[in-house]
C-alpha cells in the first residue's frame, strides 16, 4: 500500500519459493469383519504397519518446518471471494466506478483513509460511500508510522472513518520502520489496535508482509492481512497459523479501473465475509483467535477468547510444528502395540 509521499508497493520477502511435496489421502474404509489370517503372520504385521503410518500421515499433513519459531509458514486457503485495495492514486487519480467494480466481479475492497496524524487520502469520502452503495464489503485502513504517537494514529484514523455500518473493516497498515526498533514498531502497533478495539468495538485487521518484522509479538490475536506476492500460497508470520485476507499482486488489473492494481482474496466464503465487523469485547493480545476453532484441544496460548474466529482456511498448513508430527506417529506406535498384543493373546490362547 502506497504512504502519502510515494506509491510503493509493500516490501516483498525474497525468497517465495515453497519447498513442500503434496500430500493427497483417499476416503478411509474400517473393515466390519476380520480376515481370517492368523495375527503372527508377515501379511497382517505389514498390514498393521501400513494402516499405522496411513493414520500418521492423515492426521498430519505437513512436511517441515520453514525455519525458525519466527519463521513464517505457508498456509493455502480459499480465494474464490475476491477484493481489490485502493487510494487516491488508483484509476490514473479519477473517481472510481464502484457499481462496475462490483459488476466486474468483486465481493469487497479497502480504501486508505489516513497516514499517520495529519494526512487523510483526498478520495477516501467518495471511495467509502461509493463501496456501500454498490454492496461491497468495505473497509478503511491506516497507513502507520511507527515513530508517531499510536493512540493518537488510532482516534485521527477513527474520527476520519466516522460512524461505522454494520459489517465495516478497519485495518491497521504495518509497513514502514520510521527509524524504529522491532520492539517498538510492534509495541506500538499493539497500541493502535487496541486503540480502535476499545474506542469502536470492531476487531481491527493488520496488513503486513512476512519478511516486515523478525517477530510480531503480541500482535497475534489480531486477524491477519498478508501481502505475497508471486506464490501460490502465503507465508504466513509465525504469530498467525491462518490468515483472514492475501494481497496475491500490487500490479494487477481490473477493467473498471485503469493502471495497476492491488488484488486480494478473503480466506472464506462471501456468507462469512459478510458476517465480519462484530463487535468485540476486549483488547488484543498475543492470541490467534482464527485458530480457536480448529484444535479445542490446544494448549492455550494465551489467547482472546472473545474475539471471533475468521473461517478455518480449507487447505493444508505446510510447516505445523514438530510437537504435531510427534503426536501423529505416536498414534501409529500405539496402533501397531495394540496389533501386537491382539497377536500375542491369540498365540497364548492357541
Amino acid at each position: 500500500m502506497p504512504n502519502a509521499s510515494a506509491a510503493m508497493p509493500i516490501t516483498k520477502a525474497t525468497a517465495n519459493v515453497a519447498r513442500a511435496v503434496v500430500l493427497t489421502t483417499g476416503n478411509v474404509r474400517t473393515r466390519t469383519k476380520r480376515s481370517p489370517v492368523s495375527y503372527d503372520s508377515d501379511v497382517t504385521r505389514r498390514r498393521q504397519l501400513a494402516l499405522a503410518f496411513a493414520c500418521a500421515c492423515v492426521c498430519d499433513c505437513s512436511v517441515e518446518r520453514l525455519g525458525s519459531s519466527e519463521s513464517a509458514v505457508k498456509v493455502c486457503g480459499q480465494t474464490t471471494v475476491k477484493g481489490i485495495d485502493v487510494y487516491h492514486g488508483d484509476n490514473g487519480g479519477n473517481a472510481i466506478d464502484w457499481n462496475a467494480v462490483k459488476t466486474a466481479g468483486i465481493d469487497f475492497a479497502f480504501a486508505k483513509a489516513t497516514e499517520s496524524t495529519n494526512f487523510k487520502d483526498s478520495a477516501f469520502a467518495a471511495n467509502w460511500s461509493g463501496m456501500k452503495s454498490a454492496g461491497l464489503v468495505r473497509g478503511a485502513y491506516h497507513f502507520f508510522h511507527a515513530d508517531v504517537d499510536p493512540a493518537a494514529q488510532a482516534n485521527y484514523f477513527l474520527a476520519t472513518v466516522g460512524a461505522l455500518s454494520p459489517g465495516d473493516l478497519l485495518v491497521l497498515d504495518l509497513e514502514t520502520t520510521n527509524g524504529q526498533t522491532q520492539a517498538t514498531i510492534a509495541a506500538n502497533a499493539k497500541t493502535f489496535l487496541d486503540t480502535v478495539k476499545k474506542a469502536s468495538g470492531v476487531v481491527p485487521l493488520l496488513y503486513t508482509s512476512p519478511a516486515f518484522l523478525t517477530t510480531f509479538s503480541g500482535l497475534g490475536g489480531y486477524p491477519l492481512w498478508v501481502a505475497n506476492y508471486g506464490v501460490s500460497c502465503p507465508d504466513v508470520p509465525a504469530a498467525w497459523t491462518t490468515y483472514m485476507f492475501w494481497q496475491s499482486s500490487s500490479t494487477g488489473s481490473l477493467p473498471p479501473i485503469t493502471g495497476a492494481l492491488d488484488l486480494d482474496s478473503f480466506n472464506g466464503t462471501l456468507a462469512e465475509l459478510h458476517a465480519l465487523g462484530e463487535p468485540a469485547s476486549d483488547a488484543g493480545s498475543d492470541a490467534q483467535p482464527q485458530d480457536a476453532a480448529q484444535d479445542a484441544s490446544a494448549p492455550d496460548t494465551g489467547s482472546d477468547a472473545s474475539t471471533p474466529p475468521p473461517p478455518l482456511s480449507e487447505g493444508c498448513t505446510i510447516g505445523v510444528p514438530e510437537r504435531s508430527r510427534g503426536g501423529a506417529f505416536m498414534l501409529a506406535l500405539a496402533l501397531l502395540a495394540v496389533g501386537r498384543r491382539r497377536r500375542i493373546a491369540r498365540e497364548s490362547i492357541g
